[in-house]
């Protein structure tokens, strides 16, 4: 098994474990300021996970996933929600280690229980297309308050830990 602080479809990540910002942000850029955004239509849902309704524009920026891909690693992704991720040989699973620091936005933390909660209920009353992304999923469970360890099913898929990663995670207390 091997743990990662990401993970790569590539021959290396680019970026080392606690790494302090992507190459190409700047920590020391000015803050404050004002930005307007537009977007052209309507909508009349905030909820971006099902198939009735058009979701306003951004709306899904509100929810994290357990692992983002920098705009200079396409190949790769890089813990968010999750502080690390570790994977066997035989790709049979993936276990997301959580930050303990990860909340919500009304101050609860993130647990491995709200991350299977986000599994199920997307594929049980989500859009259609999550019922087929997540299919090889066969189980999810919780090892711990910040750890949660999804089984694989079906051949072996290199991509399907950062699929995995791609789950955006939901508050089961808040849904």
């Amino acid at each position: 098994v091997v743990k990662s602080s990401g993970l790569t479809l590539g021959d290396k990540l680019r970026y080392p474990p606690g790494f302090p910002h992507y190459d190409y942000v700047n920590p020391d850029a000015p803050k404050g300021g004002e930005v307007k955004l537009s977007s052209l239509g309507g909508f009349d849902s905030f909820n971006p996970f099902i198939i009735k309704g058009n979701p306003a524009d951004g709306v899904g920026l509100l929810f994290d996933t357990l692992t983002t891909s920098p705009e200079d690693d396409i190949m790769a992704e890089y813990g968010l929600v999750a502080e690390s991720v570790e994977v066997p040989a035989d790709l049979s699973y993936v276990i997301y280690n959580l930050r303990p620091e990860a909340k919500f936005w009304d101050g609860t933390p993130i647990t491995a229980d709200d991350v299977i909660f986000s599994l199920n209920i997307l594929r049980e009353k989500g859009a259609p297309h999550y019922r087929l992304y997540y299919k090889n999923i066969a189980k999810a469970e919780a090892l711990g308050p910040h750890r949660v360890k999804f089984v694989f099913s079906g051949p072996k898929n290199r991509e399907l830990p950062q699929i995995t990663g791609q789950l955006p995670v939901l508050s089961k207390k808040y849904w």
